[in-house]
């Protein structure tokens, strides 16, 4: 996308004074900006040039109430609709902030997240037996090996899972009774 000019925002400014309750006024004031297409412009009025914009960073009770707005309203298959999310946003805050601004925030946030969940990496410790091992020569290594294999046909490796309900988690069931659990539910459930 071609960046927007300072006479390119004056003129879609004027066209919005000009035709701001037309169905069409975008096409209006593509043809006063052609180089640039309705969408466009459109997307420019809504994100940067209304003037009821607030253009300030989010506060920290702004961001709070995005999190708990989405985690109540968020649709089942994981669907947030941001133009209620910023409508309410503007009912309880009086300030109304582009669907970029909170769009922005909101998948930042999850890309930190998934980051703090891969740098969460099992650390292995090292045993004095496995120091051991590394400092062996080659016949010495080839004996332990096969005592390895002796001795791990008598151990046995345990797992214990622990079943969790769909109840105790609060998942919103669908007409069939089942709960349907998406990647971005897991990723925003708090423990």
């Amino acid at each position: 996308m071609l960046l927007f000019d300072e006479t390119s925002n004056k003129l879609i400014t004027y066209g919005m004074k000009r035709w701001k309750n037309r169905h069409n006024r975008f096409v209006k004031i593509s043809k006063l900006v052609p180089k640039y297409t309705p969408k466009q412009i459109a997307s420019h009025w809504k994100n940067y040039l209304d003037p009821s914009l607030c253009l300030d960073s989010l506060e920290f009770e702004e961001k709070k109430f995005i999190i708990k707005w989405i985690r109540e309203h968020r649709t089942v298959t994981g669907v947030i609709h941001w133009k209620y999310v910023i409508k309410d946003l503007k009912i309880q805050f009086g300030k109304q902030h582009s669907e970029n601004k909170i769009k922005n925030y909101w998948n930042s946030r999850k890309k930190s997240y998934l980051r703090k969940l891969k740098g969460l990496k099992v650390r292995s410790i090292k045993t004095k037996e496995q120091v051991k091992e590394q400092e062996m020569t080659g016949p010495e290594k080839q004996e332990q090996e096969q005592v390895k294999i002796l001795d791990s046909k008598e151990d046995e490796r345990k797992f214990i899972f622990h079943h969790v309900n769909s109840d105790e988690l609060l998942i919103p069931k669908n007409q069939n009774g089942y709960s349907k659990i998406s990647i971005s539910f897991l990723l925003n459930y708090d423990n």
